[in-house]
């Protein structure tokens, strides 16, 4: 209940301040187990994200987040997973695992971190999200987000095809492979008109 009053609280925000256009949120299967892996370009991100899908998305954010007084206390209702940035997080990763083996929908933004340089250039992928789906066999949903947070020129969000995981691991490709797909994907939509 907290995370579809906060849903709603954020969309009335998000429709009051930004010009936003959702392409191909159809792709995204409407349940069972699903990784959406994104290029990662403001804070704004995740809610824009969880805004544009009727699923409810379980997502990283910062351990230091569920320390504060507030919204440390609501993170858990929002289904944040707390990660340790800097090293590999093992508790973090059985977390988002589990969840998928749950059915839910994971958000992932397998860059690793904002990109605070040229948003329109993806930065090198981490190799976390195909290990994830590896580990879970859920499909990965690429998503892009682009454009400015703003009135005038608007942000797009746009979801790709999935890839089916355990398709694509059964046929002799490694998780390197998958990165390496994941990031071929999102180059394209990002580049697409």
């Amino acid at each position: 209940m907290i995370y579809e009053i906060a849903k709603f609280l954020i969309k009335c925000y998000y429709k009051l301040r930004f010009k936003i256009t959702i392409i191909g949120e159809d792709r995204v299967p409407s349940s069972g187990p699903v990784m959406l892996c994104s290029n990662h370009v403001s804070d704004f991100d995740p809610p824009l994200i969880g805004l544009a899908l009727d699923r409810q998305l379980s997502f990283f954010a910062k351990s230091e987040l569920f320390e504060l007084p507030v919204i440390g206390k609501v993170f858990p209702s929002l289904n944040a997973i707390p990660v340790s940035r800097g090293k590999s997080d093992r508790a973090a990763l059985k977390t988002s695992i589990n969840a998928l083996k749950e059915d839910r929908c994971l958000l992932i933004f397998p860059e690793g971190h904002r990109n605070k340089g040229d948003v329109k250039q993806l930065q090198n992928l981490q190799e976390g999200a195909s290990f994830i789906a590896s580990k879970s066999e859920a499909p990965i949903v690429p998503v892009v987000i682009k454009g400015e947070y703003n009135r005038k020129k608007g942000v797009t969000i746009v979801f790709g095809k999935p890839i089916n995981t355990e398709e694509f691991l059964e046929s002799g490709n490694t998780r390197k492979d998958l990165t390496r797909k994941l990031e071929e994907n999102l180059n394209n939509l990002l580049f697409s008109e």
